[in-house]
């Protein structure tokens, strides 16, 4: 079985200081004070467009098409410091790039989607790990206008991009694992590891590349400023091999060098954090940040379970709208993944999605584009946005204790008005200084239940926000990572079995046992069941997260109808959480 990672996909944030909550710390890069100030930020004026954008579309689409599979990361040689290794044969992978006609591939529909869908910019794959190009370089015969497609396909996107005003930013992999001057790790004096960051160095000498990759570094250049220089305005670079506890470092790349060539061709331009220096944004991925308004983030999520279309079936439309909606509560924005068939269509049920994106965005967009975060920190209840003299609050799941109290900002003066943009008006209580709603009802029709709340003077950002009391277990801490609660039991019993009525995705188990063995198995179809955990537990309340593999990585969640709990004592108030 090919190694893989045990963790949560998160990459890297950049600090400048190690604070309390940077854990763990290989998912925090910390640059000196130096460092920070020497770094050419693209400053918060040129950041304004991104902010207020909020919501991006990601085209995960390459020479993966042909084999529906997830793009990159099947191919079978991951060179060093990559982990482990993928399932389809090198030579096999490398074949599609023979193959790939998308003979239906139309950038202007692409786009045209995009805006109908509410999206505010796009970002495009143009080389993976896999080192595919998918644009006419001139530093490379392995690229897309050799294929059979026969076309520029990156040049085509961009130009509907700028027909319509729209966006339009680079994804760049450094890593490559099939040119062979790539070694950005000397492969002589070092071996693999399964900890992170994956290889050690032999013998205790000190790290250094192999003797072609300064060849590389010279290519990486040029294909990167042939991008800059040969599209015309290009508004993000996306990075894609982050420090990620000192797996990629800045000198692998000369990264700095570089981006102030980059900023020179486009001087608007935005560079994200994966390239070991400080970038513009932060990228967490496949989960969202936490609440950050001093500096702008981006959460990237696939629609299903891989970044590329495969066909494997996308996460409910409910679960990637709440995770958008805790992006934009928490300040951040939102870039969804979606691939190509191997035609170059976007497929039925992406475009579907996307639709029903749009239309929502058509209806209470007021509360997403071009607002910021708070005043109310975001937690189990849901966030809050405001802009001017207005505040959106944004509730996603009721309160345990049917009651949600919000301590009120002073700096907006008196409440003018409170009106309910979706779901039903809850009761509400103002005074003393606080927001009291009773009698929440989220209907199952709804994503959020909103309201608007129209104060007499206008909001300020504030940096730390209004926290919000609620009695939490770590699955309501973190409502964008385990969702809600789909099934609970309170009587007291040996064996909890509940049927969820459909497939969704379940994240966690929260529940009072005694002491003694436990079994849980999950079924799709409650006839093959998986065993997710048997052993000994311990008094208390224990809190069973359950995850999955993806891509080489492990996720939070199991797609599951069915859930079954054997215990040798009893158990009572059983809560799974799920989508």
């Amino acid at each position: 079985m090919p190694f893989q990672y045990k963790g949560e996909r998160t990459m890297t944030w950049s600090v400048k200081e190690r604070k309390k909550e940077c854990e763990p710390d290989y998912l925090f890069q910390v640059f000196s004070e130096k460092e920070w100030e020497e770094y050419p930020f693209a400053g918060e004026e040129k950041l304004q467009w991104f902010r207020d954008a909020r919501l991006g579309l990601f085209f995960h689409v390459g020479i993966s098409a042909v084999g529906g599979v997830d793009i990159g990361w099947p191919r079978q040689t991951h060179k060093l410091p990559d982990p482990g290794q993928g399932t389809v044969p090198d030579e096999v992978y490398d074949s599609w790039a023979g193959q790939i006609k998308m003979e239906n591939f139309h950038a202007e529909e692409w786009i045209d989607l995009a805006i109908k869908g509410g999206f505010r910019y796009v970002v495009i794959i143009t080389k993976h790990h896999d080192g595919f190009h998918m644009w006419d370089t001139a530093w490379s015969e392995y690229k897309i206008t050799n294929a059979p497609m026969g076309r520029d396909y990156l040049k085509e996107l961009i130009d509907a991009c700028h027909e319509r005003k729209m966006p339009v930013g680079l994804y760049y992999s450094q890593r490559d694992w099939h040119h062979e001057d790539y070694e950005p790790v000397d492969a002589a004096i070092a071996e693999r590891s399964e900890n992170i960051p994956f290889y050690r160095i032999k013998d205790g000498q000190e790290w250094r590349y192999g003797k072609r990759h300064p060849d590389y570094i010279r290519y990486l250049h040029r294909t990167v400023l042939e991008l800059m220089k040969k599209y015309g305005k290009i508004d993000i670079l996306w990075w894609d091999a982050c420090w990620f506890g000192g797996m990629f470092t800045e000198p692998m790349w000369e990264t700095l060098k570089l981006e102030k060539e980059v900023r020179k061709c486009q001087p608007h331009i935005l560079i994200n954090n994966r390239a070991s220096v400080p970038g513009d944004f932060d990228t967490p991925e496949c989960r969202v940040g936490f609440m950050q308004r001093d500096r702008a983030w981006e959460t990237c999520m696939p629609m299903g379970r891989e970044w590329a279309w495969t066909g494997n079936g996308l996460k409910p439309w409910e679960e990637i709208m709440h995770e958008f909606l805790y992006s934009v509560c928490g300040d951040g924005n939102y870039l969804l993944s979606i691939g190509a068939m191997p035609d170059g269509k976007i497929a039925p049920e992406e475009t579907e999605y996307i639709i029903r994106t749009g239309k929502w965005m058509k209806q209470y967009g007021e509360s997403i584009y071009g607002t910021r975060s708070g005043p109310w920190n975001p937690g189990n209840y849901g966030g809050s946005t405001f802009r001017g003299k207005t505040i959106y609050l944004h509730l996603l799941n009721r309160p345990l204790q049917e009651k949600l109290i919000l301590p009120f900002p002073t700096e907006g003066g008196k409440v003018q008005e409170i009106t309910c943009m979706s779901g039903s008006m809850p009761d509400i209580i103002l005074e003393k200084g606080k927001l009291e709603l009773t009698n929440i009802c989220i209907p199952e029709t709804c994503v959020d239940l909103i309201l608007r709340i129209q104060m007499e003077n206008e909001m300020e950002l504030s940096l730390q926000g209004i926290d919000v009391e609620q009695p939490l277990d770590c699955f309501r801490k973190e409502p964008a990572l385990y969702g809600s609660v789909l099934a609970f039991c309170g009587e007291e019993k040996k064996e909890f079995f509940c049927d969820l009525g459909q497939l969704h995705k379940a994240t966690g188990i929260h529940g009072e046992f005694r002491r003694g063995k436990l079994a849980l198995a999950l079924s799709a179809d409650g006839i093959s069941w998986e065993t997710c955990n048997t052993g000994e537990w311990g008094i208390g309340k224990p809190q069973l997260i359950l995850k999955s593999y993806e891509a080489g990585m492990e996720s939070v969640g199991k797609t599951a109808r069915f859930i079954r709990i054997k215990a040798e004592n009893e158990m009572k108030n059983i809560e799974v959480f799920g989508f």
